[in-house]
């Protein structure tokens, strides 16, 4: 069960919340309870890509709170542009401070590679599998270099654009599209090895 009311402990709904996200932040940037809005919104995109990229649920809570207490003590220095990729480049540096002080390789799970990288709108489309090939799809992702999955959970968990994971990682837009549709030419090619299938056979 997500602890919720912990990441909610330092936020309290404001009475007045107005629908853009600018005017939000800038409120916000004056009354930190202004950032309630922000928090509701992206709260459960922020711990599902948390939770895809440490495979825990109790870590996730955790680095979810972080971020959100980060992106609190931020907002002076917050300067416009997309409050989700701002809010998801905070989460990028705090799931890294969290490998760097544990040492240790993400176990990123995947639920889904068929969905088109050049699509750029949110929530890719995800296909259920078969236990056993779920498995092997896991096995496949967690093999992967922890920036091609960190691609992949941008993408698939976080929902962003290309342009935004640039932002991101620092990369051009295109530059994403292309190494997105590598990893999952690539995710496919093996998937199917070890199912000793074609491609295209499902």
């Amino acid at each position: 069960m997500m602890r919720e009311q912990q990441t909610r402990s330092f936020i309290h709904p404001s009475a007045d919340e107005a629908p853009d996200e600018a005017e939000i932040m800038r409120l916000a940037r004056a009354d930190p309870a202004r950032f309630a809005p922000i928090y509701e919104r992206y709260f459960r995109r922020i711990y599902a890509y948390c939770w895809r990229r440490v495979d825990s649920e109790v870590e996730a809570e955790d680095l979810t709170s972080q971020v959100f207490t980060r992106a609190l003590g931020a907002l002076p220095g917050y300067r416009g542009g997309r409050v989700v990729a701002w809010l998801f480049r905070i989460a990028h540096n705090v799931v890294a401070n969290h490998y760097r002080a544990r040492s240790r390789r993400s176990q990123v799970s995947l639920e889904a590679i068929s969905f088109d990288p050049t699509d750029d709108r949110p929530g890719p489309g995800q296909q259920v599998v078969e236990a056993e090939e779920w498995q092997a799809l896991r096995a496949l992702v967690a093999g992967l270099p922890d920036d091609r999955r960190e691609l992949l959970a941008l993408k698939v968990t976080g929902g962003l654009t290309a342009k935004e994971i640039g932002e991101i990682v620092d990369r051009s837009p295109g530059a994403v599209r292309v190494e997105l549709h590598r990893i999952i030419k690539e995710l496919r090619a093996q998937h199917c090895a070890v199912y000793d299938r074609p491609e295209g056979e499902r």
